[in-house]
């Protein structure tokens, strides 16, 4: 899959401490995606897909950083918009669960 990050996602993961090889496993493992509003979509990985033994394999170290993870997804540009880890409560439902 090919894609971009926004200056902004640059920033944010740099910021956040999200090196590239997570970002890239995250758009390659994601099961998880919901519309967050203005044509973008949030992408995270649920407990279940990090806890398969299978994927464990594959993404080694990298698992447990991935958790909590999640990536906004422009598919109109092709561009990752932001890089996050929701907050608890209210202020990051939006990107746990979904919506507008």
């Amino acid at each position: 899959m090919t894609y971009a990050l926004t200056r902004h996602a640059a920033v944010r993961s740099q910021q956040r401490g999200v090196p590239h090889h997570l970002v890239d496993a995250l758009m390659s493992y994601a099961d998880f995606e919901a519309p967050v509003g203005g044509g973008c979509t949030v992408l995270r990985m649920t407990r279940d897909r990090l806890d398969d033994p299978d994927l464990a394999d594959r993404l080694g170290a990298k698992r447990e950083r991935l958790r909590g993870l999640s990536i906004v997804w422009s598919e109109r540009t092709g561009e990752i918009v932001t890089v996050l880890r929701p907050r608890r409560g209210a202020a990051g439902r939006r990107y746990r669960r979904g919506g507008h």
